[in-house]
Parts: C-alpha cells; sequence; structure tokens
C-alpha cells in the first residue's frame, strides 16, 4: 500500500464499498432517486460529492449507509417523549376533526 507524502497511510476502504452516483445509492437502498436525493436533504444520509467545474457528481459508502440505515431504525422505533407527544396531539386533533365532520353532517 502506497504513503501519503506525509507519511501517513491512506484509510482502507473495500473496492466494492463505494457508489458512484445517485441511480447506485438508490438502487442499493431498494428505493427511487427522488427518495434517496430527498433523505440526503432531510434526513443526514451520507453522501459525498466532487465539485466540478459546470456540476459535481456524487458518491456514498456502502458501509456509512449501512450504519446511517441501522441508526436510522433505532431512532423510529424507540420514539422520544416528544415524539410521543406529538403522536398524542395528533390523534387528539384528529378525534376533534371528525367529531366536528360528524357534528357538521348530523347536526
Amino acid at each position: 500500500m502506497s504513503e501519503l507524502s506525509s507519511g501517513v497511510m491512506p484509510p482502507v476502504r473495500l473496492p466494492d464499498d463505494r457508489l458512484d452516483s445517485w441511480k447506485e445509492i438508490a438502487a442499493y437502498l431498494r428505493r427511487d432517486v427522488k427518495t434517496a436525493q430527498r433523505w440526503e436533504k432531510r434526513e443526514g444520509m451520507p453522501v459525498h460529492r466532487h465539485l466540478h467545474a459546470r456540476s459535481g457528481s456524487v458518491y456514498a459508502l456502502r458501509s456509512e449507509l449501512d450504519a446511517w440505515s441501522q441508526s436510522r431504525k433505532l431512532r423510529l422505533e424507540t420514539p422520544g417523549k416528544s415524539s410521543a407527544r406529538s403522536l398524542q396531539r395528533v390523534r387528539k386533533l384528529a378525534r376533534k376533526r371528525r367529531k366536528g365532520l360528524c357534528d357538521h353532517v348530523f347536526g
């Protein structure tokens, strides 16, 4: 393995670990390209960018996507107190709307 000029070894990555386009990233996640792009923008999915003169290219590492996906599953499976309160508020509002609709139709 080659050393960098500073004498530090470059990080070890498996050659199969890299996905070189939105299409490859989306296929790996078994989702649509738009969904993968939305997850990057809204949910912090780890995607790297190479900036070029006119446009850029993206890539992601399978190992990083797997770790992100796992942390996302854990977050969704164990809602915090604020999530539970939000869910209660949504349910309460839905009940009020249903009651209001019934009163309007039958009242």
